[in-house]
């Protein structure tokens, strides 16, 4: 299940007053997870390398599962519908363009859809081809998936964030500040516990 941001959303157009509060904390849950991963392994090589001396394969473990949840929650976010099924997605957000009091705002949801969809393209495969599914050519090395950088999921998270920021400012005149919480609410205790078992082995 997507997480939720609990509040008032009454100025919300229904269409979308029950999906927007599990797309905003979907999204929020995708910033904390990149913050994690940027803060673990990109910000400080020293700390990578302390943490993994300490942590060794568990740690290789987690940087995996957290770059796959990245690409499992970017591919969900934009997942149109089927004729199977209807899934709750940035598509939905669509319904809520006719209540809009700005005449831009249709063209600028559409465009920033568009965009991220664009961008996403190759982490959606990633997710089809080797997340979903074991893809048999992909598997037997016949065929390569193409690259996905760290800095091709930054900028598929900040665009997401700049979309739902369209809304929050429309509906509610305000903004969301998704990157605001601090990376090491979570990992805190665990660097901590690292540190001073390095300080001891020194001693």
């Amino acid at each position: 299940m997507p997480a939720t941001i609990n509040g008032d959303y009454s100025s919300y157009p229904s269409s979308i007053r029950g999906v927007f509060p599990h797309l905003a904390g979907e999204a929020c849950e995708l910033r904390q997870s990149w913050e994690v991963y940027s803060h673990l392994f990109m910000s400080d090589k020293a700390r990578t390398e302390l943490l993994a001396n300490r942590l060794g394969g568990v740690l290789r473990m987690f940087q995996s599962l957290l770059a796959d949840e990245m690409t499992l929650s970017i591919s969900r976010l934009t997942d149109k519908d089927s004729r199977a099924q209807t899934n709750l997605s940035l598509w939905a957000l669509q319904a809520a363009i006719p209540d809009a009091k700005d005449a831009e705002f249709g063209k600028n949801v559409n465009g920033a859809l568009d965009q991220i969809i664009k961008d996403a393209t190759s982490i959606r495969k990633h997710r089809h081809k080797r997340l979903a599914h074991y893809d048999l050519a992909v598997s037997l090395s016949a065929e390569i998936l193409p690259t996905v950088t760290f800095n091709d999921i930054r900028k598929v998270v900040e665009k997401i964030e700049a979309l739902l920021n369209l809304f929050y400012w429309e509906f509610e005149n305000t903004t969301m500040f998704f990157d605001t919480l601090p990376a090491t609410d979570l990992t805190g205790k665990m660097e901590a516990t690292a540190y001073k078992a390095h300080a001891y082995d020194l001693l």
